[in-house]
């Protein structure tokens, strides 16, 4: 019955990784601009276009085109960069390190955070603590990435000169980026958090918890337990939404991370470029989401019944 499950949820995630690329595939190429003018530069001649054009098989039907793509990705093959003239997968495996540790430093981070703060919060409902981290997660909520990034620049590298503005190197290069990424997503999974805590701490299995005399740190851990799965469904949620936060971040802090990547091949319309790292976005996110799924019917049963 659970192996029926499970091929049943791999079917679905492979569907929805299919219509992922091809989405991604028909976007980019319909997209306006033509990255063999851009390569050649505006005085080449029509002859050398369309030569190079022929050479790229960029000249296809673009059913054609797809079918091919479909053929080279089933092998691994992503593609070679038009600009950079290197495989999309080598760019990729360089780039990939400094957004996976922005990434799942700011998702960790995030969810220690957010968790303890909201199960806190709910805990201490009404009281000033409560309102405190309730008016301070409206406030991160209210100010989207590109512009949280500048305001911690002003603050911590030119008015304090505690940290550096730009670049990849130590910790310290990483710090303000992460906090980029963190704040936003506390926000959300506290006042998710705290939400789902008081759904349940009202509900009939903890009065007779605490009928039966179980202290309530006990209690209070059984709740926190609860609320996991939620909490989980939130951060998966959220991924994608970390990893176009962390694109965004990399190009205002000068970040050899994927979003620069992509930012740079957006600009030439490196075709096979932005289709590699979309599509590899989208399969980690897929593989994620995946996992928590898994994570969650372990946490509760209850999921998968």
């Amino acid at each position: 019955m659970m192996s029926n499950k499970i091929i049943k949820k791999i079917g679905y995630a492979l569907v929805n990784i299919i219509l992922a690329i091809s989405a991604i595939f028909w976007v980019v190429r319909l997209s306006p601009g033509d990255p063999i003018e851009k390569i050649l530069g505006p005085e080449a001649k029509i002859g050398d276009i369309q030569k190079y054009r022929t050479q790229l098989g960029l000249d296809l039907p673009m059913g054609d085109q797809y079918i091919a793509y479909l053929k080279d990705l089933v092998h691994g093959d992503f593609g070679t960069s038009l600009f950079k003239g290197k495989e999309v997968l080598s760019l990729l495996s360089e780039h990939f390190p400094p957004t996976m540790v922005l990434a799942l430093t700011s998702v960790l981070f995030s969810s220690i955070i957010g968790t303890f703060l909201g199960i806190l919060s709910g805990y201490k409902k009404s009281q000033m603590f409560d309102g405190v981290t309730r008016i301070v997660s409206l406030l991160a909520l209210a100010f989207p990435i590109f512009s949280l990034a500048p305001i911690l620049v002003l603050v911590f590298s030119i008015r304090l000169g505690w940290l550096p503005v730009s670049e990849w190197g130590g910790i310290s290069h990483a710090i303000l980026p992460i906090l980029t990424l963190t704040i936003p997503l506390s926000a959300v999974i506290l006042r998710v958090a705290r939400n789902k805590f008081l759904e349940e701490c009202h509900g009939p299995w903890v009065q007779v918890l605490r009928a039966k005399g179980m202290s309530e740190k006990a209690v209070l851990w059984r709740l926190t337990k609860v609320c996991f799965p939620t909490i989980l469904n939130v951060v998966a949620i959220q991924l994608s939404v970390v990893l176009a936060g962390t694109m965004i971040s990399e190009t205002i802090f000068d970040i050899p991370g994927m979003g620069s990547l992509l930012f740079e091949a957006i600009q030439n319309r490196d075709y096979p470029l932005v289709q590699g790292l979309i599509t590899y976005t989208t399969i980690i996110y897929m593989l994620v989401y995946f996992a928590v799924d898994f994570v969650n019917q372990w946490l509760d049963p209850r999921i998968s019944a």
